[in-house]
């Protein structure tokens, strides 16, 4: 009997991990809105959600003025990085993890990362690194915007009908 609970268990555990963030009730930083940010100095205004996607999995290594990129993200617990996973690569941390090893087994180079852990210190290193991209917090973005640029994903800024990142 024993082993039949921790069966159920992990289970329980199994489906309240599959559940989006978004429909998590007392997680309000899961629910709010997310924006993409980027040095002022970008040429670029927006992105296709399938250029963004290319970014975070290294299939695309460059901005169009030959920057490398650098992806900053937050570490994988952190809400506003679980909610950028599902969206945009319906995926958990753990899942993009196991995709880019996969990356790295087959030899082909993952993107170049960056971990931080707020909304803050993302967005201060954007303001840094001209080739740099993060995924905020709409708000934290708003509050930063004199210091980085807020690009459109596929024509959309946050607050936008049809905004994929909210």
């Amino acid at each position: 009997m024993r082993g039949a609970g921790t069966y159920l268990w992990v289970v329980a555990a199994g489906l309240a991990l599959t559940v989006p963030p978004s429909r998590c009730a007392d997680d309000s930083t899961a629910q709010r809105t997310l924006a993409v940010v980027v040095h002022k100095s970008s040429t670029v205004d927006r992105i296709s959600a399938a250029d963004l996607r290319k970014m975070l999995t290294g299939e695309l290594r460059a901005w169009p003025d030959a920057r490398p990129i650098v992806v900053i993200q937050q570490p994988g617990g952190n809400a506003t990085q679980q909610r950028m996973l599902q969206a945009l690569l319906r995926t958990t941390p753990a899942g993009y993890n196991r995709q880019l090893l996969q990356v790295q087994f087959q030899g082909r180079a993952i993107p170049v990362i960056r971990v931080l852990n707020s909304d803050k210190n993302a967005i201060a290193f954007v303001r840094n690194v001209p080739g740099a991209i993060s995924i905020v917090n709409a708000d934290s973005a708003a509050a930063g915007a004199s210091h980085v640029k807020i690009i459109k994903i596929d024509g959309k800024l946050p607050g936008e009908a049809g905004y994929l990142l909210r």
